[in-house]
């Protein structure tokens, strides 16, 4: 029996207790291709942020073929990529999630910041723009607790965004055998420039496919995914979970 892992929907990134940092996706295609997969007689592990509705998921658990993996944010999704890895064979990884780019550092109010880095200016601390970020970036002595919910009234609340961990770059580490399947979505760029940007990241990663969209498309209703390999643009649009299944379950 073939083994596949999806990943799918948004990650979700606390700012306080009650705020977050997420995107738009709902998780729709990879819950889709889950059971296009179990239906076709795989061995499913989905990978899955908890906003996602998937009644009819949770209802083919019971059959012993889908593995419901519930995560919320990125290192969420990254630790269960990597024990998965740890499961035995897979056959393919269909890394189809929505994985923000950003993550909350810390929370502070602007005029906390603009106070602490005078201070440092009066006291004669501040001789060059290096100087400047180094104080700026000693966020001890002016970030603000975000351990519970921040109060609704803060004019000048400011959120210090970092990087989430790139998942996609470890992947071939820990699937070394697997056929790797992931996603790039560009908006407003032409055909050209979006097949480009996903060879580099097809080729970067050791991923086998990269399924390329542009976001203008799909606002426009056409949810044209572009097949890239290694080599470029293979000619093969993939447009609904359907074409995407036949396509990996011919491999």
């Amino acid at each position: 029996m073939k083994k596949i892992v999806i990943t799918g929907g948004p990650t979700n990134e606390a700012i306080d207790e009650v705020m977050k940092i997420t995107n738009m996706s709902t998780g729709s295609l990879s819950t889709t291709l889950s059971e296009l997969f179990l239906n076709a007689g795989y061995r499913v592990t989905l990978i899955l942020n908890n906003v996602v509705n998937s009644e009819k998921l949770e209802m083919n658990k019971n059959a012993g073929n889908l593995k419901l993996v519930w995560i919320e944010n990125t290192q969420d999704m990254l630790d269960a990529l990597e024990r998965e890895s740890r499961e035995g064979q897979c056959d393919f990884i269909i890394h189809a999630s929505a994985v923000g780019d950003y993550k909350a550092d810390y929370t502070f109010l602007m005029e906390d910041l603009v106070s602490y880095v005078w201070s440092q200016i009066e006291k004669g601390c501040v001789n060059s723009e290096a100087d400047l970020l180094e104080i700026m970036l000693k966020k001890e002595n002016y970030q603000i607790d975000n351990s519970s919910k921040i109060s609704s009234y803060q004019k000048n609340l400011t959120v210090k965004l970092g990087l989430t961990p790139k998942i996609i770059s470890n992947l071939r580490k820990w699937y070394p055998d697997s056929v790797l399947i992931g996603c790039k979505l560009l908006e407003n760029v032409s055909k050209e420039e979006l097949y480009g940007v996903a060879t580099k990241l097809c080729n970067k990663n050791q991923m086998d496919y990269i399924f390329a969209n542009d976001l203008a498309d799909l606002r426009n209703g056409m949810p044209a995914r572009y097949l890239v390999s290694r080599e470029g643009y293979t000619g093969t649009m993939l447009d609904t979970p359907k074409d995407i299944f036949e396509f990996v379950n011919g491999l």
